[in-house]
């Protein structure tokens, strides 16, 4: 005798958050609730997207997604964590889904914008609440945040949902984009019921130092690169072609956007694959903010080439989105921060920096004359920041990738520090050295452990760079690691 349908619906939703790829549909359903609200024409369908009433509602969400996180981490602290219950959850949910009908509807169509901005502030403040407590329970499961596990769920359900949702006829794409908390909900319920493991034990306060001085430093990174993009976006008030009078492919653009970033996460994922010896996923930060650079440079050479500053813009601020969540996920798991901190600071990062970006622009373009006086001088001013921020992620490379990486026994380590040694002919003392550079000694932490002056020491690690022809210490880091 065949099962009925809801034990066979338990059996699916089981699956899927025991799966090691749609164990992150959850989390990457409160992303597409995000993106299909605000970044497809079709959801509100009695109001052009640009407008007013909806850019600050839109601006409200995003304050409300980052400032709500943040506090909610900063009550929890380092030892408290937030329980996800059934009575917790689907309020939560609820009260979202109800605040995305309210504003994609009534909100429109009140005299008043008031309704728009509360259900706006709603909407941002489930959304956060919703991407702390799936921070919570991907820790208590050890997810592994790997991008050959994350992009295929992110990209292919984002660029579905957020298809489902541009073609979606009249009042259908409010409504089912109303249902994605709801969905997310029901995951989140059923990985309570299916994992009742602890988050990961945290580090001690001091040995976690190191990884908090990164974790804040790759934040404050992606806030900036966040705002950047954003001001770039919004900037972008006019027409991007000559014959879109009407603001039609202005609008639509948003949409482009993110399934560029959908797409691109996919494509970075499938090279990993092919290529025969990827490189870490990380490393990718600082090619970003090159890309960042060169939509800024497309905005200010040639009017004609907005669209393409505009599309690139979008597109990296929603990588640099999945990419922070990742590194934070991968943190929690080292026990470097509590969930809901690395991911408190991984949401509001990007929307505080979307928020801000935006609203300087909206600022610059309303107010006469600041337009024409501020905007290209700024836009210079942050091409500098990047190109400052881009040296600063290149020197903070290896910290990045250390922290991220699985830890290797010693045994196996010195077993490849000794097998290098031999083939490229290193001194006894050379070897010595480079064993404990490949364990994450610095070169003064490498002296007074052998009692050595600083000086010797940098001697013999260009001694040991020359014979490996090595030009850096996390190219020699990665070298004896990707040995193993």
């Amino acid at each position: 005798m065949s099962a009925g349908p809801r034990p066979q619906a338990r059996g699916v939703l089981s699956r899927i958050v025991l799966g090691s790829h749609l164990k992150y549909l959850g989390l990457t359903l409160v992303l597409a609730w995000h993106y299909c609200l605000w970044f497809v024409p079709s959801t509100f369908p009695t109001m052009f997207l640009l407008d007013d009433r909806i850019t600050f509602a839109w601006l409200i969400a995003l304050a409300a997604a980052g400032l709500v996180p943040l506090a909610l981490a900063r009550r929890l602290g380092r030892g408290r964590h937030l329980r996800t219950r059934p009575a917790l959850v689907w309020p939560i949910c609820g009260l979202g889904s109800l605040s995305t009908v309210a504003l994609t509807s009534v909100g429109m169509l009140s005299p008043s914008p008031w309704l728009a901005y509360a259900s706006a502030f709603a909407v941002g403040g489930c959304a956060g609440v919703l991407w702390v407590l799936w921070g919570e329970r991907l820790a208590c499961q050890k997810a592994r945040f790997t991008l050959r596990r994350v992009a295929p769920t992110y990209g292919g359900v984002l660029i579905a949902l957020v298809g489902i949702t541009f073609v979606a006829p009249a009042w259908f794409a409010p409504a089912f984009v109303a249902v994605l908390p709801l969905l997310s909900g029901l995951l989140l319920c059923v990985h309570v019921r299916e994992f009742t493991q602890g988050p990961p034990r945290l580090l001690p306060m001091k040995a976690a130092i190191e990884g908090n001085h990164t974790m804040v430093t790759v934040t404050l990174i992606s806030f900036a690169a966040a705002y950047v993009c954003y001001y770039t976006v919004a900037i972008a008030d006019r027409p991007l072609v000559p014959w879109d009078t009407l603001g039609l492919v202005l609008q639509n653009s948003f949409t482009y956007g993110i399934l560029i970033g959908a797409a691109l996460i996919l494509l970075f994922a499938v090279l990993q694959q092919v290529i025969r010896n990827p490189r870490p996923t990380f490393r990718v930060y600082p090619w970003l903010l090159l890309l960042l650079i060169m939509a800024c440079v497309l905005f200010l050479a040639d009017d004609r080439l907005d669209v393409a500053a505009f599309l690139l813009a979008v597109a990296i601020s929603s990588m640099f989105e999945i990419l922070l969540t990742m590194y934070m996920g991968v943190l929690t798991q080292r026990g470097y921060a509590p969930p809901a901190t690395a991911f408190a600071l991984s949401g509001s990062a990007i929307r505080l920096g979307i928020c801000a970006g935006n609203g300087t622009a909206l600022v610059f373009v309303r107010v006469p004359g600041l337009r024409e006086l501020l905007v290209r001088p700024t836009f210079v001013v942050l091409i500098a920041v990047v190109a400052g921020l881009l040296i600063t992620m290149v020197r903070q490379e290896y910290a990045i990738e250390a922290l991220t990486r699985s830890p290797q026994a010693e045994s196996e380590l010195a077993a490849i520090v000794n097998s290098v040694a031999e083939e490229f002919g290193l001194s006894e003392r050379e070897r010595e050295i480079m064993g404990l550079i490949g364990r994450g000694y610095t070169a003064s932490a490498v002296a007074q452990r052998l009692v050595i002056s600083p000086y010797t020491v940098n001697t013999h690690i260009q001694h040991i760079y020359g014979k490996l022809d090595i030009h850096k210490r996390s190219e020699l880091i990665g070298y004896l690691h990707r040995g193993g």
